[in-house]
Protein backbone atom coordinates (compact mmCIF):
# COMPACT_ATOMS: atom_id res chain seq x y z
CA UNK A 1 0.00 0.00 0.00
CA UNK A 2 1.12 3.53 -0.47
CA UNK A 3 1.44 6.68 1.94
CA UNK A 4 -1.09 8.69 -0.06
CA UNK A 5 -3.67 10.06 2.56
CA UNK A 6 -7.46 10.47 2.18
CA UNK A 7 -6.35 14.02 1.96
CA UNK A 8 -3.65 13.85 -0.97
CA UNK A 9 -6.22 11.17 -2.61
CA UNK A 10 -8.03 14.08 -4.45
CA UNK A 11 -5.05 16.14 -5.91
CA UNK A 12 -2.96 12.66 -6.85
CA UNK A 13 -5.75 11.95 -9.04
CA UNK A 14 -5.82 15.43 -10.05
CA UNK A 15 -2.44 14.74 -11.68
CA UNK A 16 -3.39 12.06 -12.74
CA UNK A 17 -6.63 12.33 -14.33
CA UNK A 18 -6.48 16.23 -14.78
CA UNK A 19 -9.64 16.94 -17.61
CA UNK A 20 -11.80 13.34 -16.79
CA UNK A 21 -14.79 13.93 -15.68
CA UNK A 22 -15.55 13.09 -11.94
CA UNK A 23 -18.04 13.96 -10.55
CA UNK A 24 -21.64 14.88 -12.52
CA UNK A 25 -25.38 15.52 -12.37
CA UNK A 26 -28.10 13.36 -14.21
CA UNK A 27 -30.34 16.29 -14.09
CA UNK A 28 -29.99 19.27 -12.35
CA UNK A 29 -29.94 23.49 -12.60
CA UNK A 30 -27.23 24.41 -12.33
CA UNK A 31 -25.47 21.60 -13.61
CA UNK A 32 -23.00 20.76 -11.98
CA UNK A 33 -19.59 18.73 -13.26
CA UNK A 34 -16.21 18.59 -12.03
CA UNK A 35 -13.18 17.25 -13.58
CA UNK A 36 -11.19 15.76 -11.10
CA UNK A 37 -8.90 18.58 -11.52
CA UNK A 38 -12.04 20.73 -10.89
CA UNK A 39 -12.67 19.03 -7.84
CA UNK A 40 -9.05 18.93 -6.70
CA UNK A 41 -9.09 22.98 -6.70
CA UNK A 42 -12.48 23.54 -5.70
CA UNK A 43 -12.00 21.69 -2.54
CA UNK A 44 -8.87 22.88 -1.95
CA UNK A 45 -10.20 26.64 -1.86
CA UNK A 46 -12.88 25.83 0.09
CA UNK A 47 -10.79 23.62 2.42
CA UNK A 48 -8.93 27.02 2.64
CA UNK A 49 -11.49 29.02 3.58
CA UNK A 50 -12.83 26.78 6.13
CA UNK A 51 -9.42 27.13 7.64
CA UNK A 52 -9.40 30.54 7.67
CA UNK A 53 -12.64 30.41 8.78
CA UNK A 54 -11.51 29.10 12.43
CA UNK A 55 -12.22 25.27 11.54
CA UNK A 56 -9.74 23.24 13.41
CA UNK A 57 -8.39 19.81 13.25
CA UNK A 58 -11.10 17.98 15.35
CA UNK A 59 -13.95 20.15 14.79
CA UNK A 60 -16.96 18.64 13.24
CA UNK A 61 -18.55 20.27 10.00
CA UNK A 62 -22.55 18.66 9.16
CA UNK A 63 -24.12 18.09 5.85
CA UNK A 64 -27.29 18.05 5.03
CA UNK A 65 -27.70 17.76 1.39
CA UNK A 66 -29.20 15.63 -1.24
CA UNK A 67 -25.99 13.17 -2.95
CA UNK A 68 -24.37 15.57 -5.58
CA UNK A 69 -21.47 16.39 -6.73
CA UNK A 70 -21.34 19.34 -4.59
CA UNK A 71 -21.48 17.19 -1.74
CA UNK A 72 -18.13 15.85 -2.96
CA UNK A 73 -16.13 19.07 -2.69
CA UNK A 74 -17.91 19.34 1.11
CA UNK A 75 -16.41 16.48 1.70
CA UNK A 76 -13.15 16.71 0.18
CA UNK A 77 -12.98 20.05 1.58
CA UNK A 78 -13.57 19.09 5.09
CA UNK A 79 -10.90 16.28 4.96
CA UNK A 80 -7.90 18.23 3.77
CA UNK A 81 -8.98 20.99 6.43
CA UNK A 82 -8.38 18.34 9.19
CA UNK A 83 -11.98 18.70 10.28
CA UNK A 84 -14.35 15.41 10.93
CA UNK A 85 -17.33 15.26 8.60
CA UNK A 86 -20.64 14.55 9.95
CA UNK A 87 -22.90 13.17 7.03
CA UNK A 88 -26.99 14.12 7.76
CA UNK A 89 -29.58 12.04 5.90
CA UNK A 90 -32.09 14.54 4.29
CA UNK A 91 -35.07 11.85 5.29
CA UNK A 92 -34.88 12.09 8.75
CA UNK A 93 -37.35 14.82 11.14
CA UNK A 94 -36.11 17.67 12.80
CA UNK A 95 -36.39 15.74 16.10
CA UNK A 96 -33.88 13.19 15.05
CA UNK A 97 -31.56 15.74 13.22
CA UNK A 98 -32.07 17.70 16.68
CA UNK A 99 -30.76 14.70 18.50
CA UNK A 100 -27.70 14.16 16.23
CA UNK A 101 -26.28 17.94 16.07
CA UNK A 102 -26.63 17.87 19.89
CA UNK A 103 -24.10 14.88 20.48
CA UNK A 104 -22.08 15.95 17.17
CA UNK A 105 -21.63 19.65 18.24
CA UNK A 106 -20.67 20.61 14.94
CA UNK A 107 -19.02 24.15 13.97
CA UNK A 108 -20.18 24.24 11.05
CA UNK A 109 -23.71 23.07 8.40
CA UNK A 110 -23.51 22.61 4.68
CA UNK A 111 -27.19 23.10 3.53
CA UNK A 112 -28.86 22.30 -0.04
CA UNK A 113 -31.16 24.33 -0.78
CA UNK A 114 -34.20 22.05 -0.44
CA UNK A 115 -32.59 21.91 3.22
CA UNK A 116 -33.14 25.28 4.61
CA UNK A 117 -35.95 25.93 5.94
CA UNK A 118 -35.18 22.95 8.06
CA UNK A 119 -31.64 24.25 9.39
CA UNK A 120 -33.15 27.65 9.57
CA UNK A 121 -35.49 25.50 12.29
CA UNK A 122 -32.99 23.32 13.74
CA UNK A 123 -30.63 26.16 14.21
CA UNK A 124 -33.46 28.91 15.78
CA UNK A 125 -34.71 26.53 18.38
CA UNK A 126 -31.68 23.69 18.86
CA UNK A 127 -28.17 24.39 17.62
CA UNK A 128 -27.84 28.72 17.56
CA UNK A 129 -23.73 28.53 18.15
CA UNK A 130 -23.54 26.54 14.57
CA UNK A 131 -22.68 28.64 11.47
CA UNK A 132 -24.77 27.70 8.23
CA UNK A 133 -23.33 27.86 4.58
CA UNK A 134 -25.37 27.38 1.54
CA UNK A 135 -23.97 24.29 -0.62
CA UNK A 136 -25.62 26.23 -3.60
CA UNK A 137 -23.40 28.87 -5.68
CA UNK A 138 -24.63 32.57 -4.20
CA UNK A 139 -27.95 33.48 -5.15
CA UNK A 140 -30.42 36.11 -3.45
CA UNK A 141 -33.21 33.35 -2.90
CA UNK A 142 -30.64 31.64 -0.18
CA UNK A 143 -31.30 32.08 3.81
CA UNK A 144 -27.65 32.03 4.00
CA UNK A 145 -24.09 32.94 2.80
CA UNK A 146 -22.99 30.69 0.08
CA UNK A 147 -19.74 28.24 0.65
CA UNK A 148 -18.41 30.00 -2.42
CA UNK A 149 -18.34 33.11 -0.05
CA UNK A 150 -15.75 31.77 2.35
CA UNK A 151 -13.53 30.07 -0.59
CA UNK A 152 -10.68 31.74 -2.21
CA UNK A 153 -8.67 31.68 -5.06
CA UNK A 154 -5.73 30.68 -2.49
CA UNK A 155 -5.14 26.61 -1.48
CA UNK A 156 -3.36 26.31 1.61
CA UNK A 157 -1.42 22.48 2.44
CA UNK A 158 -3.49 19.99 3.77
CA UNK A 159 -3.69 19.80 7.34
CA UNK A 160 -2.41 16.10 7.59
CA UNK A 161 -4.29 13.74 10.18
CA UNK A 162 -2.98 10.11 11.88
CA UNK A 163 -4.72 7.28 10.65
CA UNK A 164 -6.29 6.74 14.10
CA UNK A 165 -8.07 9.87 13.80
CA UNK A 166 -11.80 10.78 13.32
CA UNK A 167 -12.40 11.72 9.86
CA UNK A 168 -16.08 10.50 9.78
CA UNK A 169 -19.11 10.67 12.04
CA UNK A 170 -22.04 8.86 11.32
CA UNK A 171 -25.11 7.91 13.45
CA UNK A 172 -26.92 5.11 13.14
CA UNK A 173 -30.41 4.32 12.45
CA UNK A 174 -33.09 5.09 15.55
CA UNK A 175 -31.25 8.03 16.86
CA UNK A 176 -34.28 9.05 18.76
CA UNK A 177 -33.22 9.63 22.84
CA UNK A 178 -30.29 7.12 22.29
CA UNK A 179 -27.61 8.87 19.69
CA UNK A 180 -24.84 6.49 18.78
CA UNK A 181 -22.19 8.51 16.74
CA UNK A 182 -19.90 5.81 15.30
CA UNK A 183 -15.99 7.11 14.68
CA UNK A 184 -14.84 5.99 11.29
CA UNK A 185 -10.64 7.17 10.94
CA UNK A 186 -8.86 8.19 8.32
CA UNK A 187 -6.94 4.75 8.47
CA UNK A 188 -10.37 2.83 8.46
CA UNK A 189 -11.28 4.47 4.86
CA UNK A 190 -8.46 4.24 3.41
CA UNK A 191 -8.34 0.33 4.31
CA UNK A 192 -11.97 0.09 2.74
CA UNK A 193 -11.31 2.28 -0.64
CA UNK A 194 -8.16 0.00 -1.45
CA UNK A 195 -9.36 -3.37 0.02
CA UNK A 196 -12.54 -3.11 -1.85
CA UNK A 197 -11.29 -1.82 -4.86
CA UNK A 198 -9.24 -4.43 -5.20
CA UNK A 199 -11.26 -7.01 -5.07
CA UNK A 200 -13.92 -5.72 -6.81
CA UNK A 201 -10.93 -4.91 -9.59
CA UNK A 202 -11.97 -0.94 -10.06
CA UNK A 203 -10.05 0.87 -12.22
CA UNK A 204 -10.56 4.23 -14.63
CA UNK A 205 -12.86 3.08 -16.95
CA UNK A 206 -15.86 2.23 -13.80
CA UNK A 207 -18.69 5.05 -14.39
CA UNK A 208 -21.39 4.66 -12.29
CA UNK A 209 -25.24 6.31 -11.38
CA UNK A 210 -25.45 6.68 -7.90
CA UNK A 211 -29.02 6.72 -6.14
CA UNK A 212 -28.04 6.11 -2.35
CA UNK A 213 -27.37 8.59 0.21
CA UNK A 214 -23.83 9.68 0.98
CA UNK A 215 -25.56 9.87 4.41
CA UNK A 216 -24.10 5.82 4.77
CA UNK A 217 -21.06 4.75 4.56
CA UNK A 218 -21.49 2.27 2.32
CA UNK A 219 -22.68 4.63 -0.38
CA UNK A 220 -19.68 7.37 0.52
CA UNK A 221 -16.79 4.18 0.46
CA UNK A 222 -17.74 1.86 -2.29
CA UNK A 223 -19.87 3.99 -4.77
CA UNK A 224 -17.42 7.56 -4.01
CA UNK A 225 -14.77 7.20 -2.32
CA UNK A 226 -14.02 3.78 -4.25
CA UNK A 227 -14.83 4.89 -7.85
CA UNK A 228 -12.74 8.14 -7.33
CA UNK A 229 -9.73 6.11 -6.60
CA UNK A 230 -10.11 4.30 -9.27
CA UNK A 231 -10.14 7.11 -11.95
CA UNK A 232 -13.57 6.63 -12.55
CA UNK A 233 -16.69 8.64 -12.84
CA UNK A 234 -19.98 9.00 -10.30
CA UNK A 235 -22.64 10.49 -11.78
CA UNK A 236 -25.71 11.35 -9.39
CA UNK A 237 -29.39 10.62 -9.96
CA UNK A 238 -31.83 12.16 -7.59
CA UNK A 239 -34.27 9.27 -7.85
CA UNK A 240 -35.92 6.07 -6.90
CA UNK A 241 -38.03 5.80 -10.39
CA UNK A 242 -36.90 2.78 -11.97
CA UNK A 243 -37.86 4.66 -15.67
CA UNK A 244 -35.74 7.76 -14.30
CA UNK A 245 -32.53 5.60 -13.19
CA UNK A 246 -32.56 3.40 -16.47
CA UNK A 247 -32.09 6.80 -18.67
CA UNK A 248 -29.46 8.11 -16.54
CA UNK A 249 -27.93 4.42 -16.95
CA UNK A 250 -28.13 4.58 -20.41
CA UNK A 251 -26.95 8.30 -21.25
CA UNK A 252 -24.02 7.55 -18.73
CA UNK A 253 -23.26 4.20 -19.93
CA UNK A 254 -22.85 2.68 -16.53
CA UNK A 255 -20.30 -0.04 -15.99
CA UNK A 256 -21.59 -0.88 -12.40
CA UNK A 257 -24.23 -0.04 -9.96
CA UNK A 258 -24.08 0.26 -5.92
CA UNK A 259 -27.70 -0.88 -4.53
CA UNK A 260 -29.79 -1.98 -2.15
CA UNK A 261 -32.24 -5.26 -2.24
CA UNK A 262 -35.00 -3.02 -2.62
CA UNK A 263 -33.67 -1.37 -5.48
CA UNK A 264 -32.91 -4.49 -7.13
CA UNK A 265 -36.33 -5.83 -7.02
CA UNK A 266 -37.96 -3.08 -8.36
CA UNK A 267 -35.54 -2.90 -11.38
CA UNK A 268 -36.31 -6.62 -11.80
CA UNK A 269 -40.34 -5.72 -11.95
CA UNK A 270 -39.89 -2.53 -14.29
CA UNK A 271 -37.85 -5.15 -16.77
CA UNK A 272 -40.45 -7.74 -16.16
CA UNK A 273 -42.78 -5.41 -17.03
CA UNK A 274 -41.31 -4.74 -20.32
CA UNK A 275 -41.20 -8.22 -21.54
CA UNK A 276 -45.15 -8.96 -20.71
CA UNK A 277 -45.10 -5.78 -23.55
CA UNK A 278 -43.54 -7.28 -26.01
CA UNK A 279 -45.34 -9.79 -28.86
CA UNK A 280 -45.56 -13.36 -27.64
CA UNK A 281 -43.23 -14.57 -30.04
CA UNK A 282 -40.57 -12.51 -27.85
CA UNK A 283 -41.85 -13.20 -24.81
CA UNK A 284 -41.35 -16.87 -25.39
CA UNK A 285 -37.86 -16.70 -26.54
CA UNK A 286 -36.80 -14.27 -23.20
CA UNK A 287 -38.06 -17.13 -20.99
CA UNK A 288 -36.56 -19.84 -23.08
CA UNK A 289 -33.37 -17.64 -23.03
CA UNK A 290 -33.76 -17.31 -19.26
CA UNK A 291 -34.15 -20.92 -18.16
CA UNK A 292 -30.75 -22.04 -20.55
CA UNK A 293 -28.68 -19.03 -19.66
CA UNK A 294 -27.26 -20.18 -16.27
CA UNK A 295 -25.53 -23.36 -17.91
CA UNK A 296 -24.15 -20.50 -20.19
CA UNK A 297 -20.88 -18.20 -19.67
CA UNK A 298 -21.41 -14.90 -18.10
CA UNK A 299 -20.37 -13.11 -21.64
CA UNK A 300 -22.14 -15.71 -23.33
CA UNK A 301 -25.27 -14.76 -21.33
CA UNK A 302 -24.50 -11.01 -21.97
CA UNK A 303 -24.72 -11.61 -26.01
CA UNK A 304 -28.03 -14.03 -25.53
CA UNK A 305 -29.51 -10.56 -23.62
CA UNK A 306 -28.17 -7.90 -25.91
CA UNK A 307 -30.91 -6.30 -26.84
CA UNK A 308 -31.91 -5.89 -23.33
CA UNK A 309 -28.25 -4.61 -22.04
CA UNK A 310 -28.46 -1.83 -24.97
CA UNK A 311 -31.23 -0.06 -22.86
CA UNK A 312 -28.65 0.34 -19.61
CA UNK A 313 -26.31 1.66 -22.07
CA UNK A 314 -24.54 -1.45 -23.22
CA UNK A 315 -21.65 -1.40 -20.50
CA UNK A 316 -22.61 -2.30 -17.45
CA UNK A 317 -21.47 -5.66 -15.94
CA UNK A 318 -22.92 -6.21 -12.29
CA UNK A 319 -24.14 -4.81 -9.01
CA UNK A 320 -22.89 -4.18 -5.59
CA UNK A 321 -25.53 -4.79 -3.04
CA UNK A 322 -25.74 -4.08 0.60
CA UNK A 323 -27.23 -3.29 3.56
CA UNK A 324 -29.86 -5.87 3.50
CA UNK A 325 -30.71 -9.60 2.91
CA UNK A 326 -31.15 -10.16 -0.60
CA UNK A 327 -33.53 -13.10 -2.06
CA UNK A 328 -32.36 -16.11 -4.23
CA UNK A 329 -34.86 -15.08 -6.74
CA UNK A 330 -33.94 -11.82 -7.46
CA UNK A 331 -30.03 -13.10 -7.65
CA UNK A 332 -30.67 -15.49 -9.91
CA UNK A 333 -33.01 -13.69 -12.19
CA UNK A 334 -30.26 -10.94 -12.76
CA UNK A 335 -27.18 -13.25 -12.97
CA UNK A 336 -29.75 -15.62 -15.89
CA UNK A 337 -29.46 -12.10 -17.83
CA UNK A 338 -26.02 -11.66 -17.69
CA UNK A 339 -25.83 -9.12 -14.55
CA UNK A 340 -24.37 -10.61 -11.69
CA UNK A 341 -25.11 -9.06 -8.25
CA UNK A 342 -21.81 -9.09 -5.85
CA UNK A 343 -23.17 -9.33 -2.75
CA UNK A 344 -21.32 -8.10 0.72
CA UNK A 345 -21.79 -7.63 4.35
CA UNK A 346 -21.16 -4.82 6.81
CA UNK A 347 -21.79 -2.67 9.55
CA UNK A 348 -21.56 1.09 10.06
CA UNK A 349 -19.06 -0.17 12.79
CA UNK A 350 -16.63 -1.51 10.45
CA UNK A 351 -16.59 1.39 8.21
CA UNK A 352 -18.58 -0.55 6.63
CA UNK A 353 -17.81 -3.92 4.72
CA UNK A 354 -16.54 -6.95 6.39
CA UNK A 355 -17.02 -9.43 3.45
CA UNK A 356 -18.37 -9.12 0.00
CA UNK A 357 -18.73 -11.47 -3.06
CA UNK A 358 -16.56 -10.51 -6.18
CA UNK A 359 -15.94 -11.03 -10.17
CA UNK A 360 -13.43 -13.17 -8.95
CA UNK A 361 -15.11 -15.11 -6.22
CA UNK A 362 -19.25 -15.46 -6.22
CA UNK A 363 -21.46 -17.57 -4.68
CA UNK A 364 -25.18 -16.52 -4.94
CA UNK A 365 -26.58 -16.99 -1.00
CA UNK A 366 -23.48 -15.85 0.82
CA UNK A 367 -22.23 -12.55 1.19
CA UNK A 368 -18.52 -13.70 0.07
CA UNK A 369 -15.54 -13.94 1.79
CA UNK A 370 -13.71 -11.51 3.88
CA UNK A 371 -11.80 -8.77 2.76
CA UNK A 372 -7.66 -8.80 2.75
CA UNK A 373 -6.71 -8.46 6.28
CA UNK A 374 -10.06 -8.96 8.00
CA UNK A 375 -10.66 -12.01 10.80
CA UNK A 376 -13.94 -13.18 10.79
CA UNK A 377 -15.24 -16.26 13.75
CA UNK A 378 -18.10 -17.36 14.93
CA UNK A 379 -18.39 -16.75 18.93
CA UNK A 380 -21.39 -17.88 21.40
CA UNK A 381 -24.45 -19.27 19.59
CA UNK A 382 -22.64 -18.62 16.21
CA UNK A 383 -22.23 -14.47 16.84
CA UNK A 384 -20.31 -13.00 13.83
CA UNK A 385 -16.79 -11.54 15.75
CA UNK A 386 -14.41 -9.73 13.49
CA UNK A 387 -11.34 -8.13 13.82
CA UNK A 388 -9.09 -6.27 11.76
CA UNK A 389 -8.17 -2.60 9.84
CA UNK A 390 -11.54 -2.10 9.73
CA UNK A 391 -13.33 -1.66 12.95
CA UNK A 392 -14.31 1.75 14.11
CA UNK A 393 -12.12 3.90 16.47
CA UNK A 394 -15.76 3.92 18.90
CA UNK A 395 -18.87 5.40 19.56
CA UNK A 396 -18.58 9.27 19.47
CA UNK A 397 -18.27 10.34 23.29
CA UNK A 398 -19.70 7.14 24.71
CA UNK A 399 -16.27 4.47 25.58
CA UNK A 400 -19.07 2.11 27.96
CA UNK A 401 -20.72 1.25 24.74
CA UNK A 402 -17.66 0.99 23.05
CA UNK A 403 -16.87 -1.53 25.31
CA UNK A 404 -20.15 -3.35 25.05
CA UNK A 405 -19.63 -4.21 21.76
CA UNK A 406 -15.30 -4.39 21.35
CA UNK A 407 -14.08 -7.14 23.40
CA UNK A 408 -10.77 -6.86 25.02
CA UNK A 409 -9.13 -8.16 22.67
CA UNK A 410 -10.36 -6.42 19.83
CA UNK A 411 -12.90 -8.24 18.67
CA UNK A 412 -16.51 -6.65 17.37
CA UNK A 413 -19.44 -8.31 18.63
CA UNK A 414 -21.97 -7.77 15.19
CA UNK A 415 -25.33 -9.29 16.63
CA UNK A 416 -25.58 -11.15 13.45
CA UNK A 417 -25.64 -14.67 13.42
CA UNK A 418 -24.21 -17.06 10.87
CA UNK A 419 -20.91 -19.28 9.85
CA UNK A 420 -18.03 -19.52 7.54
CA UNK A 421 -18.34 -22.42 4.85
CA UNK A 422 -14.95 -24.52 3.78
CA UNK A 423 -14.41 -22.30 1.22
CA UNK A 424 -14.13 -19.14 3.17
CA UNK A 425 -17.83 -18.00 2.15
CA UNK A 426 -19.64 -15.69 4.99
CA UNK A 427 -23.38 -16.85 4.97
CA UNK A 428 -26.21 -14.98 7.34
CA UNK A 429 -28.67 -16.66 9.18
CA UNK A 430 -29.81 -14.81 11.26
CA UNK A 431 -29.53 -11.86 14.06
CA UNK A 432 -29.64 -11.63 18.27
CA UNK A 433 -30.14 -7.94 18.07
CA UNK A 434 -33.58 -6.75 18.07
CA UNK A 435 -32.72 -4.08 15.32
CA UNK A 436 -35.23 -4.75 11.58
CA UNK A 437 -33.04 -4.59 8.58
CA UNK A 438 -35.45 -3.42 5.80
CA UNK A 439 -35.48 -4.22 2.27
CA UNK A 440 -33.91 -0.70 1.38
CA UNK A 441 -31.05 -1.09 4.00
CA UNK A 442 -32.39 1.37 6.28
CA UNK A 443 -31.90 -0.18 9.63
CA UNK A 444 -34.92 0.31 12.78
CA UNK A 445 -33.91 0.18 16.34
CA UNK A 446 -37.81 -1.43 18.06
CA UNK A 447 -36.96 0.11 21.54
CA UNK A 448 -36.40 3.59 19.93
CA UNK A 449 -39.64 3.47 17.67
CA UNK A 450 -42.13 1.99 20.71
CA UNK A 451 -41.07 5.08 22.89
CA UNK A 452 -42.12 7.49 20.11
CA UNK A 453 -45.38 4.95 19.01
CA UNK A 454 -46.92 4.42 22.04
CA UNK A 455 -46.38 7.70 24.07
CA UNK A 456 -50.25 8.80 24.09
CA UNK A 457 -53.02 8.14 26.66
CA UNK A 458 -55.10 6.13 23.65
CA UNK A 459 -52.55 3.04 23.90
CA UNK A 460 -51.68 1.10 26.79
CA UNK A 461 -48.43 -1.00 25.97
CA UNK A 462 -47.08 -1.86 22.06
CA UNK A 463 -44.15 -3.39 20.83
CA UNK A 464 -42.57 -2.95 17.32
CA UNK A 465 -41.03 -6.26 15.34
CA UNK A 466 -39.98 -7.29 12.25
CA UNK A 467 -41.99 -9.39 10.09
CA UNK A 468 -40.92 -11.21 6.91
CA UNK A 469 -43.70 -9.93 4.51
CA UNK A 470 -45.64 -12.79 2.17
CA UNK A 471 -46.11 -10.29 -0.65
CA UNK A 472 -45.94 -7.23 -2.81
CA UNK A 473 -42.38 -5.62 -3.49
CA UNK A 474 -41.34 -5.86 0.10
CA UNK A 475 -41.80 -9.97 -0.14
CA UNK A 476 -39.51 -11.98 1.28
CA UNK A 477 -38.07 -8.28 3.49
CA UNK A 478 -38.57 -7.17 6.64
CA UNK A 479 -41.12 -4.60 7.44
CA UNK A 480 -42.09 -2.82 10.35
CA UNK A 481 -44.83 -4.21 12.54
CA UNK A 482 -46.42 -2.11 15.26
CA UNK A 483 -48.52 -3.92 17.84
CA UNK A 484 -50.88 -1.86 20.30
CA UNK A 485 -52.84 -2.57 23.55
CA UNK A 486 -55.46 -0.10 23.66
CA UNK A 487 -55.61 2.04 26.77
CA UNK A 488 -58.82 1.69 29.54
CA UNK A 489 -59.73 4.85 28.48
CA UNK A 490 -59.92 4.54 24.85
CA UNK A 491 -61.85 1.08 25.17
CA UNK A 492 -64.36 3.40 27.72
CA UNK A 493 -64.86 6.02 25.09
CA UNK A 494 -65.20 4.36 21.97
CA UNK A 495 -67.81 1.98 23.66
CA UNK A 496 -69.49 5.00 24.44
CA UNK A 497 -69.44 6.95 21.36
CA UNK A 498 -69.91 3.55 18.95
CA UNK A 499 -66.09 4.42 17.43
CA UNK A 500 -64.53 1.47 16.11
CA UNK A 501 -61.38 0.77 18.41
CA UNK A 502 -58.83 -1.03 15.97
CA UNK A 503 -59.51 2.14 13.43
CA UNK A 504 -58.97 4.88 16.70
CA UNK A 505 -55.65 2.85 17.68
CA UNK A 506 -54.40 2.75 14.39
CA UNK A 507 -55.09 6.47 13.91
CA UNK A 508 -53.20 7.39 16.87
CA UNK A 509 -50.07 5.31 15.87
CA UNK A 510 -50.34 6.57 12.11
CA UNK A 511 -50.23 10.00 13.71
CA UNK A 512 -47.74 9.23 16.29
CA UNK A 513 -45.45 7.95 13.39
CA UNK A 514 -45.16 11.71 11.73
CA UNK A 515 -42.61 12.06 14.59
CA UNK A 516 -40.24 9.66 12.29
CA UNK A 517 -38.47 9.49 9.21
CA UNK A 518 -40.53 7.46 6.86
CA UNK A 519 -38.83 4.93 6.69
CA UNK A 520 -38.99 3.90 10.00
CA UNK A 521 -42.86 4.08 10.25
CA UNK A 522 -44.92 1.09 10.58
CA UNK A 523 -46.09 -0.68 7.30
CA UNK A 524 -48.33 -3.02 9.48
CA UNK A 525 -50.11 -2.24 12.80
CA UNK A 526 -51.62 -4.90 14.79
CA UNK A 527 -54.31 -3.81 17.81
CA UNK A 528 -53.67 -6.66 20.24
CA UNK A 529 -56.84 -7.24 22.88
CA UNK A 530 -54.36 -8.69 25.34
CA UNK A 531 -51.43 -7.33 27.61
CA UNK A 532 -48.04 -8.20 26.03
CA UNK A 533 -45.95 -11.17 27.30
CA UNK A 534 -43.20 -9.93 29.42
CA UNK A 535 -40.62 -10.91 31.41
CA UNK A 536 -40.26 -11.21 35.39
CA UNK A 537 -38.46 -7.83 35.08
CA UNK A 538 -41.09 -6.41 32.71
CA UNK A 539 -39.39 -6.61 29.45
CA UNK A 540 -41.52 -8.01 26.67
CA UNK A 541 -40.54 -11.44 25.09
CA UNK A 542 -40.36 -10.67 21.90
CA UNK A 543 -40.37 -14.28 20.76
CA UNK A 544 -43.13 -14.57 21.86
CA UNK A 545 -44.71 -11.85 19.86
CA UNK A 546 -43.40 -13.29 17.14
CA UNK A 547 -45.00 -17.01 18.14
CA UNK A 548 -48.31 -15.04 18.38
CA UNK A 549 -47.87 -13.29 14.83
CA UNK A 550 -47.22 -16.64 13.23
CA UNK A 551 -50.19 -17.82 14.64
CA UNK A 552 -53.16 -15.25 14.22
CA UNK A 553 -51.32 -15.10 10.78
CA UNK A 554 -51.91 -19.08 10.49
CA UNK A 555 -55.75 -18.45 11.36
CA UNK A 556 -56.19 -15.88 8.31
Amino acid sequence: MDTESISQMIQGRARRFGSKLALCRHSGDPEEKYTYRALDQASGQLATGFVRFGLEPGDRVAVLCESRPRWGVVFFATIRAGAIVVPLDTRQTANELSTILADARPKILLVSRGQEKTAAGLVRKYAADIKVFSVEPESPESAFMSMDDISGPEIHPCVERNADDAAVLTYTSGTMGSSKGVVTTYGNLLYQIRAFSKVMLNDSHLATVSILPLSHLFELTAGFLGVLYGGGRVCYCNSLLPHEIVTAMRAQRVTCMVTVPLFLRLFARAIRKEIEKQPLWRRSVFNVFSRVSLLLPLQQRRRLFARLHSNFGGQLEYFVCGGAPLDIGTANFFESIGLPVYQGYGLAETSPVIATNGPTANRTGSVGKPLPEIEVKTGDGGEILTRGPHVMRGYFGNDELTASVIDADGWLHTGDIGHLDRDGFLFISGRKKNVIVLGSGKKVQPEELEAVLFEHPDIEEGCVVGVVASEGLMKDSEEVCAIAVASDQAVQRCAKCSEDLDDTVRRVIEQQALKVSPGKRPTRIIVRTEPLPRTATRKIRRPNVHQWLSEEAALT
